[in-house]
């Protein structure tokens, strides 16, 4: 036990120090690369060259790889051990290159540890990029093992393919992956474990496994290489059996690189001295290529969606030859009970007698004949062609095409069809399609019951047309615009009855947009809206009385208190006409009725406008200039954030300019403390603007916001409640947008939405 004990401490020790030495060995450039030759079974030329660490001890001398490299593995060191490996090999293989020998792919075995490190992707790229090797020309090879964790490691291995190296799984059939992630890994080749080279001519399980990996390797489209040809009765073996590549001490046992160099030509010729001859294996190879060639036929028609089958005359009678396809398969129906058998034993007599007939009018020469047909509820379409040879057809070619979804398709479409005529025939809604040049190609029926007629092909300015004459001008306007910018609109206007009456319609103008990206034509969705305009109208009309008595009652609120106190006053002057103070108040409250008055003028009496094409940049800026030096006076700062690829816009900026005026002076008025004013320009859609005011002033409660819009209220001590209001029925008639946000010391937000392209209603509004 104690000796023991002494071996296990002597053993840690030395492991200690050989873990020590290792450490240094790069440095003291001890490690060195022997490498092995793969060569072509089929050219006997050298395909590759896998490169084998070794690791010359100063005092104990070669190291042999199964010694070291686990201890590598447990310690870590075998990440800069293999990155000095990978580099060296890529710097080697290069070299070769560069002195005139074939390029040939290097290999390089990769550790567990290696694959998972984190940064391994970066490294491999960073080391062709600077060995200046075509990543082509890399192999790694990896063992089974190293795959415990295999959906890791697959996306790792993909990420290596990926940047174009080369992938070999090393010693197949030794570990414990199953076939099942075989096929899954992204590898190029296979090689055989040594283990089953070594005994494959004596031991036939060994030879049947060997077989049995090259043939599975192939049908995966995969390289064979084998390990550990040591023997002329190896080689031929693997020959026999057609093996891609093979590896050993036959051809060469690990070198230095000079001795490959060297002995680079006589390894090249060991497989034509000692291998079977050429022409034997060129044989051997174009048989499997033939049988492989036959193979992926047959797999092909059985993939393929349809169904291929073929049949011969004999005794009378017609037997098929082949059958497959997916088709098939979809009719319940198997190759075997369709080969070597006539129609009569797989399909009802009386649907046998009517395909019979088709049959022999194929086998008596009569090109592409067609027909459908019914198997297990699956619609089918069959075309047959006759196969001649000296004048006589030997066989005939079918193909069928499942149309059973077609077919469905049809049915489905007359139902819609019939569907589409009920609709038609029975909605109010307008539809009409036109094409680019808006010329009407179809009119739904709903148009005769909404206009009395069913307008003709026509383009909308076409005289005696049954549209407005003044909104064609608009139409226009907006089909140029939809055209142009393939974009759908909306647009209003006034169309005939056939009694003469105009009626207001609304419609959605969507263009139906071709796979060349050219419009085919626009569809024109609308409705009569007539009747929803009438009460439009009256409702407006109640609405404005409404607000002129509103505006009535506050106007004569406010003129009463004022009034009152210069009659106060006056009368005072007839006792006191020496006391000029009570005459300045007098003139003042004076002056405040005039203010009113003006400000209430000017909203109920529009004035002219200029619709101008205005830059919004400049004219924020402008403002900005006018309100800095009251922001500044409050210690405000105004930040402006404009977009610079802002369209000009169609307004009239005197208008607009007085709103933006008057909404920051409530902002400056509101921020007792200083603070910040951000004002933001962008764009809101294709055809609108939008500017976002942000303040941080004492905000807004609740209660007072629902009637800032509301005449004569106001938030100011000193105001007059009509200014907030002007600011709306501006941005309204520009057909936009205004909206107001706040909370009670949280400030306001103001939001703006003005169009592009306006027409203003009504004229300029006064803020003073």
């Amino acid at each position: 036990m104690e000796m023991s004990l002494s071996n296990q401490i002597r053993h840690k020790n030395e492991m200690l120090e050989l873990e020590k030495n290792l450490r240094n060995a790069i440095e003291r450039d001890e490690l060195f690369i022997h490498y092995q030759p793969k060569l072509s079974l089929t050219s006997g030329g050298i395909v590759g060259i896998e490169a084998l660490i070794r690791w010359n001890h100063p005092k104990k001398g070669v190291i042999s790889p199964a010694e070291f490299i686990p201890l590598a593995e447990e310690t870590g060191l075998i990440n800069p051990i293999g990155e000095w490996v990978l580099r060296s090999a890529c710097l080697q293989n290069k070299t070769w290159q560069e002195s005139g020998l074939t390029p040939m792919i290097i290999s390089v075995n990769l550790s567990v540890r290696q694959l998972y490190q984190p940064n391994f992707i970066e490294i491999v790229i960073g080391i062709l990029q600077e060995t200046k090797l075509a990543p082509e020309f890399l192999e790694f090879e990896i063992t089974e093992s190293m795959l415990m964790d295999i959906e890791h490691g697959i996306k790792i291995l993909k990420e290596l393919k990926s940047i174009g190296v080369q992938l070999s799984l090393d010693d197949f059939g030794t570990g414990y992956s199953s076939l099942q992630h075989l096929k899954r890994l992204p590898i190029n080749k296979l090689k055989i474990d040594q283990s089953f080279i070594r005994n494959c001519i004596e031991d036939t399980n060994d030879s049947a496994i060997v077989k049995t990996i090259i043939a599975m390797a192939h049908q995966l489209k995969l390289t064979v290489v084998a390990e550990g040809v040591e023997s002329r009765d190896h080689l031929i073996f693997l020959q026999r059996n057609l093996c891609d590549e093979a590896q050993g001490y036959l051809f060469s046992k690990p070198i230095p690189p000079d001795k490959i160099f060297r002995r680079f030509g006589e390894i090249e010729q060991i497989i034509t001295k000692k291998g079977i001859p050429k022409e034997l294996s060129n044989r051997k190879w174009s048989e499997e290529a033939i049988q492989l060639a036959r193979q992926e036929l047959v797999e092909t028609v059985r993939q393929q969606q349809g169904m291929i089958f073929k049949f011969k005359k004999k005794d009378g009678k017609f037997i098929h030859t082949l059958c497959d396809g997916e088709l098939l398969y979809r009719m319940g129906l198997l190759p075997e009970q369709i080969i070597d058998r006539e129609l009569n034993d797989f399909l009802p007599a009386d649907i046998a007698k009517i395909k019979g007939q088709y049959y022999q009018s194929a086998w008596y020469g009569k090109d592409y004949v067609t027909y459908e047909c019914k198997v297990n509820n699956v619609e089918c379409i069959v075309s047959l062609r006759p196969i001649q040879r000296e004048g006589q057809v030997v066989e005939v070619i079918g193909s069928c095409v499942d149309i059973t979804e077609m077919k469905q398709f049809k049915e489905a479409l007359i139902q819609s069809e019939s569907n589409y005529r009920l609709i038609a025939e029975n909605m109010t809604d307008l539809v009409t399609v036109c094409d680019v040049k808006g010329r009407i190609t179809y009119a739904s029926p709903s148009l005769q019951k909404v206009l009395g007629f069913l307008p003709k092909p026509e383009a909308p300015n076409q005289e005696n047309s049954w549209v407005h004459p003044d909104d064609i001008p608009l139409i226009e306007q907006q089909f140029n615009q939809i055209v142009s910018t393939k974009t759908p609109s909306q647009i209003e206007f006034r169309v005939r009855h056939q009694n003469g009456q105009w009626l207001y319609v609304e419609t959605q103008f969507n263009p139906v947009i071709g796979a060349n990206g050219v419009i085919e034509h626009i569809i024109v969705f609308g409705r009569d809206i007539s009747e929803r305009k009438r009460i439009d109208e009256f409702m407006c009309k109640t609405q404005t009385l409404s607000v002129a008595g509103h505006l009535a009652a506050g106007i004569a609120h406010e003129i009463r208190n004022p009034l009152t106190s210069i009659k106060g006053f006056l009368q005072m002057l007839q006792q006191e006409f020496n006391k000029s103070n009570y005459i300045d108040i007098a003139l003042s409250e004076i002056n405040n009725i005039e203010k009113i008055i003006k400000e209430f003028l000017t909203l109920a009496k529009p004035q002219a406008s200029q619709t101008l094409e205005t830059d919004i940049m400049a004219l924020l800026q402008k403002v900005i200039t006018l309100i800095n030096t009251q922001a500044i006076l409050n210690n405000i700062e105004i930040v402006p954030i404009i977009d610079p690829d802002l369209p000009q816009i169609y307004c009239d900026n005197y208008q607009i300019k007085k709103v933006l005026i008057k909404i920051l002076q409530n902002s400056i008025q509101a921020m007792h403390d200083g603070g910040q004013i951000t004002i933001r320009a962008t764009r809101d859609g294709s055809r609108h603007i939008k500017i976002h005011v942000v303040d941080q002033g004492c905000g807004i409660s609740k209660d007072r916001m629902k009637r800032i819009y509301e005449p004569f209220y106001s938030i100011k001590e000193k105001g007059t409640g009509i200014g907030l209001m002007i600011c709306h029925k501006i941005i309204q008639d520009h057909g936009g947008t205004i909206q107001f946000n706040s909370e009670i010391n949280q400030g306001t937000t103001i939001d703006i939405v003005l169009p592009i392209k306006i027409e203003i209603n009504s004229g300029n509004m006064n803020l003073e």
